[in-house]
Formats: structure tokens, C-alpha cells, sequence
């Protein structure tokens, strides 16, 4: 297959041969308010992410009852409430999302969010979003896909949930508006994933079906997995997060607290270092180690002028800066044209008649 050119974020090149774009999810461990959320930016920055990402919704758009209820764990307990009341207390205002949005970019990070109506994307709009992303619950929500494909803005899709069919109807949906620019996250629905579930093999199935860059959203506890996604190449990894597991609130107990999300950054870029190219030749430094670990051809004894050469007057020994062992054919059967002591390493000039 071949990867697509990368789609390009608020001139970050996202892609394949690019640096993985680390998007630190804030979603709503705000809890509502925006101080909490700039000091959650402040943490972000000193991690080192990329970016930060938020949720833009109106609780009324998108909950159809008081009534519908909403179980979650939040300091090791379960807790259910009305969904309505709870999304409610998380949304943040208009002129609090301009605010968080110019602070981000202040610290060096990309901020988004993912918006669940129109006038969500809207307001991300206005703001200079430099992407849309679109949670795995709204994947299915095709109106709105076509909606926000057509402002032109790369699309970043969850795909937790979805089978393939969900995944190729999403993105028709995309790409039939002209807008090429997609990312596909790989994602389990799960909170936090169980690593029995976290199924990394379909990244490379998602690699194998899409010309897009393709990342992971992780939900799972620690960081193996984020590492094990960056191995099979993908290409951004988002990771919800919090200042603190024990803030109350639905995403706080699986999210990645400052420590975690600082280790993940720092190894990932480690691991990217160690991922490297893929070309297959030895490094500059590393061919420089051939003369001292390799080894050439050596007098296994004294040898006279004139002497025809066998095996048993040859031993193989470093260093290797001479003729190596896989040159001993153009050797043997050669007679010597002086007399070569022991252990000197054999070049062509010693030879009568060499054939080179």
C-alpha cells in the first residue's frame, strides 16, 4: 500500500516519516470550568504533547431526556446521574473556548476539539481549529460528517464500535465532499480497555485498507499500548487526560495524569528514535565498527615465496581491515610472491597471478 501524502494540522505534517502527533484529550476533565481547563494546558505544555483537545457540545443538542440516566465510576465509587444535568455542568461557554483556545497556542500547542453539532463546528470554525475530530459515537452520524467535510479542514475519526462497513461509509462520507483530508484512529470503546480488547493488530489492518495516516485513541491504563501502536506505525496517538485521577467527574479515573502523560511523550520520541528508517545499510557510525569486529584473512603459519596456499595456512581474525572471509576463494590455490610470516593479513599483492 501506499501511505498517503500527510495531512497537514496547523502546519504540523501528520503522517508516516513525521514525528506522531500526541494529542493530550481533555474532553471534559474540566469539569466545567475554565481555570481548571488552562491549568490542564499549563500540564499539557510541560509534557510535551502536541496538542490539546477539547469537547464542544450544547447538552441539550445532543441528550433527548432529563430522564436518561449515566453510570459512571468517579472517586472509587459508581455514580449515576441524569446524562442531561451531568453534560450540563461540563459545557464550557463560547468566549471560554476562544480564551483556552489562545492560551494553548501560546504554550506551542494545537488546540481542537471535537464538536457534536453544526453549530459546535461553527464556533471551531471561527476559532481557527486547524482540524475537526470526530468522536467514535458520532461516526455513524453522516449529516454531520458531510457538514463539517465541507469546511475543508482535515478530520481526525475515532472508530470505536465500528466494523468496517461503519469505517468505509464515514469516510465516503468525507472524501465524497472533496475533502481528502482524514485520519483514521484506531479506538475501543471501552474505559478503560482491558488488554484483552485493545487489539492493536488493526492498526495494520487500517494501514492496509487506507491511504490515510492512521492513529490510536487509547483508552487503556498505562502506555504499553500507545508504544506498541507507535511500533506498528501509527502515525497520532491521543490519550485522555487529567490533573489528577481523583477529581470528580465521569473520564478522570482512566485518564493519564502529568507523570504519565510526560512518559509517554519522553518515550515515544525514544522509541521513535529507535524505530528508525528501514533502509537496509548499516549506519555511518556502525560501518565504522566493521574494521574492529570483523574479520579478514590471516597466515595461519609461516608461509615460503612461492608457496601454494591452502586452508590449513589460513585462519580468520580481527580486525577486519583487511581481505574478509568471503574473499578466501580468490585466495586458496594462489602462490605467494614472498615470504609471508605468521598472523599477517594476506592482500592481494602477496599473490602470484591474482584474480581479482
Amino acid at each position: 500500500m501506499n501511505e498517503m501524502m500527510a495531512v497537514t494540522i496547523d502546519n504540523r505534517a501528520v503522517g508516516i516519516g513525521h514525528p506522531c502527533f500526541i494529542i493530550a484529550e481533555v474532553g471534559v476533565n474540566h469539569n466545567g470550568n475554565p481555570d481548571i481547563a488552562k491549568s490542564m494546558v499549563d500540564a499539557i505544555a510541560d509534557a510535551g504533547a502536541d496538542c490539546v483537545k477539547f469537547q464542544t457540545f450544547s447538552a441539550e443538542e445532543f441528550v433527548n431526556s432529563p430522564n436518561e440516566m449515566y453510570e459512571y465510576h468517579s472517586q472509587g465509587k459508581k455514580v449515576k446521574e441524569s446524562m442531561l444535568e451531568m453534560f450540563r455542568r461540563l459545557e464550557l461557554r463560547r468566549d471560554e473556548f476562544a480564551g483556552l483556545f489562545e492560551y494553548a497556542r501560546k504554550r506551542g500547542l494545537i488546540p481542537l476539539s471535537t464538536p457534536t453539532d453544526r453549530h459546535a463546528a461553527d464556533l471551531l470554525d471561527d476559532l481557527g481549529a486547524g482540524a475537526f475530530k470526530v468522536g467514535s459515537d458520532d461516526l455513524v452520524y453522516t449529516p454531520f460528517l458531510d457538514y463539517i467535510a465541507k469546511k475543508n479542514k482535515p478530520i481526525i475519526i475515532s472508530t470505536g464500535m465500528a466494523n468496517a462497513t461503519d469505517i468505509d461509509r464515514a469516510v465516503n462520507t468525507i472524501s465524497g465532499t472533496g475533502n481528502g483530508q482524514i485520519i483514521i484512529l484506531h479506538c475501543v470503546s471501552l474505559y478503560p480497555t482491558p488488554e484483552n480488547e485493545v487489539n492493536l493488530r488493526k492498526i495494520s489492518t487500517l494501514r492496509s485498507m487506507y491511504d490515510f495516516p492512521i492513529g490510536f485513541s487509547d483508552h487503556s491504563a498505562g502506555i504499553t499500548a500507545a508504544l506498541g501502536a507507535v511500533t506498528l506505525g501509527a502515525c497520532v496517538l491521543e490519550k485522555h487526560f487529567t490533573l489528577d485521577r481523583n477529581m470528580p467527574g465521569p473520564d478522570h479515573w482512566f485518564s493519564a495524569d502529568p507523570d504519565e502523560l510526560t512518559s509517554l511523550v519522553r518515550e515515544v520520541r525514544q522509541l521513535e528514535s529507535n524505530l528508525g528508517h528501514g533502509r537496509m545499510w548499516p549506519s555511518k557510525a556502525e560501518q565504522e565498527m566493521t574494521a574492529v569486529c570483523r574479520r579478514s584473512v590471516v597466515t595461519a603459519k609461516d608461509l615460503s615465496k612461492g608457496q601454494i596456499i591452502t586452508e590449513a595456512d589460513l585462519a580468520y581474525k580481527r580486525p577486519g581491515t583487511g581481505l574478509l572471509p568471503y574473499e578466501v576463494d580468490k585466495i586458496l590455490g594462489k602462490r605467494t610472491r614472498c615470504f609471508l610470516p605468521t598472523g599477517i593479513q594476506i592482500e592481494y599483492y602477496h599473490l602470484e597471478d591474482r584474480d581479482k
